[in-house]
């Protein structure tokens, strides 16, 4: 926050106005990517607490508080399950924090350009592996058998996906065929690349007609991304588990939908008051409130 000088001798040309509701900053004025807010302005767009004094983050044109950020788009460590924040491992479709993506058996980091063997949700260093290997097999659920070319794995690199064994040149998309060496979608035990799934079987948010990946919020069998479904009143997102009322393809809160009612009732009444008042009725004059 900084003070802004409300004295202007070059006129009204450098008025500064608040980002949030469009009136004249004075006094205290947060200025953040070049918008000017209000300290009572600058809040989050999901819960409303105040971010003056606090650190938040900016995505979508929205400014968002920390906990709140976390949970609409938030990643989660593989090991520890808590959001990871800063620098993100990801490693055959898991994300790690820098500090938990160590070795399974002797608990150290991976060394830079190491190699790393999964078994199951395991990662083993290159040390271990090899110690484990020339101590006794490796015992691994199920035959040793690819299960994208059926041939028996001898040598050569191979990894565990899915419950079953693969060479690593095997384990391709199922509609396109690219070799999947990152994140991919699984559906009844077949790994689809990201783009494919979401082309066969993905779900459309209704709003952005984009797909959805990660979080979905649904109401009454129309589908949205937890940022695209906004009260058509107040125009503001929808928290976990909160009531949504849906009227055809909008979405309301329900005091929202209830104000609404109202106001529509006022006013169909008091049109209706105006039209049937005789010559020289009163109604409707400035002395006169009608409810």
């Amino acid at each position: 926050p900084y003070q802004q000088n409300p004295y202007n001798p070059r006129g009204s040309s450098n008025v500064i106005q608040c980002y949030r509701c469009g009136d004249t900053c004075k006094g205290e004025v947060v200025r953040v990517h070049n918008n000017h807010f209000h300290i009572r302005c600058f809040t989050c767009q999901v819960c409303g607490c105040g971010l003056a004094q606090s650190g938040f983050f900016f995505k979508n044109q929205e400014y968002i508080c920390t906990q709140d950020y976390q949970q609409l788009y938030g990643t989660r460590c593989d090991s520890c399950r808590d959001f990871i924040t800063g620098e993100v491992i990801s490693a055959l479709g898991r994300t790690y924090h820098p500090k938990c993506f160590v070795c399974s058996l002797c608990r150290k980091p991976f060394p830079i350009g190491d190699k790393v063997t999964f078994s199951g949700k395991e990662c083993v260093c290159q040390t271990c592996s090899q110690s484990m290997t020339s101590s006794k097999p490796i015992k691994i659920r199920g035959p040793s058998h690819c299960a994208g070319c059926k041939e028996e794995i001898k040598h050569g690199q191979s990894l565990l996906a899915l419950d079953k064994q693969w060479h690593v040149s095997c384990f391709k998309c199922q509609t396109c065929s690219v070799i999947l060496t990152g994140e991919y979608i699984s559906k009844d035990g077949v790994p689809y690349c990201e783009s494919d799934y979401h082309s066969q079987f993905g779900i459309k948010c209704e709003t952005c007609d984009r797909y959805i990946s990660g979080r979905v919020l649904e109401a009454g069998g129309k589908h949205y991304h937890p940022t695209c479904a906004r009260c058509v009143r107040c125009h503001q997102m929808f928290t976990e588990g909160e009531e949504m009322y849906l009227t055809g393809s909008e979405v309301w809160h329900p005091i929202c939908k209830q104000a609404a009612r109202a106001e529509k009732k006022l006013k169909h009444r008091r049109t209706s008051e105006t039209s049937i008042s005789p010559p020289g009725s009163s109604i409707g004059s400035p002395n006169r409130v009608i409810c």
